[in-house]
């Protein structure tokens, strides 16, 4: 349980470091251009988990890279969109990838008896796509691990 706390403290802590760089340190201006309900958010800051939808959000308006607000690994900021086709090799592989993600969070929502609206399921799909695609430090993109996914979905459901 205490690492879960610290977790969310680590999350909140970042985003307090977006915020004094795109918005001066005002987590309301942060929180309204993001679309995110002020009072929501200031939640957020005070440990509770963000929901997909709001992580969304800050990554479309800020361009925050959220594998590093989940976890803190690897740039602040997204340099860019990692989906370019660069041959039809790259495009197969990344269509296997968003498989494995699709029937993953099918079959676990499955398994744990859970829900989630098709709108939240299409935006963790597509950060959960964003992260197992965008290389890591010298190497290729991530596998869709049980570890990674498990931790995720359980913040989102």
């Amino acid at each position: 349980m205490s690492s879960r706390i610290s977790q969310m403290e680590n999350i909140a802590a970042r985003l307090t470091e977006v915020i004094n760089i795109k918005c001066d340190g005002k987590s309301t201006v942060f929180a309204k251009k993001a679309g995110i309900p002020v009072a929501t958010f200031h939640n957020y800051m005070k440990g509770r988990t963000p929901s997909a939808e709001a992580m969304f959000h800050v990554r479309e308006t800020f361009g925050v890279n959220i594998n590093w607000l989940l976890s803190g690994e690897g740039e602040m900021f997204d340099t860019e969109a990692v989906t370019a086709k660069t041959s039809d090799d790259d495009l197969i592989m990344d269509l296997e990838v968003l498989h494995r993600i699709i029937k993953w969070v099918e079959e676990w929502l499955d398994r744990e008896n859970k829900s989630l609206p098709p709108d939240k399921k299409a935006r963790f799909i597509a950060l959960a796509y964003e992260y197992f695609t965008t290389p890591k430090e010298g190497g290729d993109g991530r596998d869709v691990n049980d570890k990674d996914m498990n931790k995720w979905l359980r913040l989102v459901v």
